[in-house]
C-alpha cells in the first residue's frame, strides 16, 4: 500500500490564497523581523506595533533607521511625542533624550531642557535653580521667586510688598507677628493710623486721640468732634482734646 501523505492546512494569515512562506519568498509580503510571518499579519494580530501606520513594524522602522528611538523603548520618537511624550520645545526630540544624549542644559535635573522651565524674571537662570543657589529669594518657600510675586514688572502684585522694601509682606509678618496687629496679612505700616500714634486704627481704641473711645465718639476720626456729656451745647472735643 502507498502511504497517504498528510494534508496539512494552508498557513495563510492574510487570506490571499498563498502560503505565508511563499508570500515571503516571492516578495509579495515582507518579513522584516525574519520570524516567518508576513509583517501585515504581525501587525494585525498585535504581535508587532505599527504606531505610525506605515505597515512596517515599529521595531523594523527603528532597526532600519527610518524612525528614531532615542530612549531605546522600541517606540518611534514621533509616535511617543504624538501620544503625549514631552517635547517642550517642539523640535521632535523627546526632552529626556535632548538632555541625556544631546547635552541640553537641565540645571534642576528634571529631564526638561532649561529653555522650557520657568524663568519669571528673564535673567537666563530658571527659577528653581536660582532659588536653590539662594534660598532667600523665596522667603515663603512656595517655589516661586519673591520678586515675581511682588513686582508687577514680572507679573506680580505690587501690594504684596506694600512698603517697597523688596521683601514680601507675608514673610516680614511671619518673622515678626507684631508688624500686623490685626492679623489681616497687611503690614501695619501700610494701614491707616489717623492720629499717627503708631497704632493703626483697627487696633487703636481711640483713632483720633481725642480722649474718647471710638465706641463713645460721635466722630471717631475727628479729634474736634466726639460728644457733649454735659449737654451745654458745646462739643467736649471742640478744643481738640
Amino acid at each position: 500500500m502507498i502511504p497517504l501523505i498528510p494534508n496539512f492546512p494552508l498557513v495563510d494569515c492574510n487570506s490571499n490564497g498563498v502560503e505565508d512562506t511563499d508570500d515571503i519568498t516571492n516578495g509579495t509580503s515582507a518579513d522584516c523581523n525574519s520570524n516567518g510571518i508576513p509583517d501585515e499579519c504581525d501587525i494585525n494580530s498585535g504581535f508587532s506595533l505599527d504606531c505610525n501606520g506605515n505597515s512596517v513594524p515599529d521595531t523594523c522602522d527603528i532597526d532600519a533607521g527610518t524612525a528614531k528611538d532615542c530612549n531605546g523603548n522600541l517606540i518611534p520618537d514621533t509616535c511617543e511625542i504624538i501620544a503625549g511624550g514631552s517635547d517642550c520645545n517642539n523640535n521632535n526630540i523627546i526632552d529626556s533624550c535632548e538632555v541625556l544624549l544631546l547635552g541640553a542644559d537641565d540645571c534642576n535635573g528634571n529631564l526638561v531642557p532649561d529653555e522650557c522651565d520657568i524663568d519669571c524674571d528673564s535673567n537666563g537662570v530658571i527659577d528653581d535653580c536660582e532659588i536653590t543657589a539662594d534660598p532667600t529669594k523665596d522667603c515663603d518657600i512656595d517655589g516661586a521667586l519673591d520678586l515675581c510675586q511682588y513686582s508687577s514688572e514680572y507679573g506680580g502684585v505690587d501690594a504684596l510688598d506694600c512698603d517697597d522694601n523688596l521683601v514680601l509682606d507675608s514673610c516680614q509678618i511671619t518673622a515678626n507677628a507684631a508688624l500686623d496687629c490685626d492679623t489681616d496679612g497687611i503690614l501695619d505700616s501700610c494701614e491707616t493710623d489717623t492720629d499717627s500714634d503708631g497704632t493703626i486704627d483697627d487696633c487703636d481704641p481711640d483713632d483720633d486721640n481725642d480722649g474718647v473711645a471710638d465706641g463713645d465718639d460721635s466722630d471717631p476720626l475727628n479729634n474736634l468732634l466726639c460728644r457733649d456729656v454735659d449737654t451745654d451745647g458745646c462739643d467736649d472735643c471742640s478744643s481738640g482734646t
